[in-house]
């Protein structure tokens, strides 16, 4: 019997040695991997004509002079889910060879009109809206507005300054400040 126990015992612990028993771990059939990518904003940013813009020439007694002040462009690179923005438009008072002087001698806040006019390029989606004329710059007024959908935009505009005049303005150069903002 001792010896049957014994043969028993070795062909048990063999066949665990050839079946039974774990040997080296297998490599999966099937493994994940997680990636990312990252998108980065850039800003919105306004570029303005950067030169004197002369607005016109009239004679004295003239009611009024205009003139284009040149392409205003706003470009939309935030890349958000919806791009909206408002165009703020704000002046100086134009005053007699850049001094301030008597009242025939400036132009007004009161008497300062701005008109954006439609866009005269634009790229990506959503559209500029002007706001119309707008005067009395005793305050910063908006001059525009555009929303979008998702992407970036860039929109131009060429938008006309008038200034009515006082039928005894003095004669000379007149100088003032326009200043575009955008948020």
């Amino acid at each position: 019997m001792r010896i049957r126990s014994k043969l028993t015992t070795i062909a048990l612990a063999a066949g665990l040695v050839v079946g039974g028993v774990a040997g080296p771990a297998r490599a999966a059939t099937t493994g994940n991997t997680t990636a990312t990518f990252t998108i980065t904003a850039g800003g919105l940013a306004i570029t303005v004509p950067s030169s004197t813009v002369a607005l016109g020439t009239v004679n004295t007694g003239a009611g009024s002079v205009s003139g284009q002040l040149g392409a205003v462009t706003v470009d939309d690179t935030r890349g958000a889910l919806v791009n909206s923005w408002t165009n703020t438009v704000s002046s100086t008072t134009f005053a007699l060879n850049g001094g301030t002087a008597t009242t025939n001698e400036t132009v007004a806040l009161t008497n300062i009109a701005y008109s954006s006019g439609l866009s005269t390029a634009h790229t990506g989606l959503g559209a500029f809206v002007p706001s119309g004329t707008v005067s009395d710059f005793t305050t910063a007024k908006a001059a525009g507005t555009h929303t979008g959908f998702a992407g970036n935009s860039s929109t131009t505009w060429n938008p006309t300054l008038t200034l009515t005049l006082l039928s005894s303005q003095v004669a000379g150069t007149y100088t003032g400040t326009i200043t575009h903002s955008v948020a």
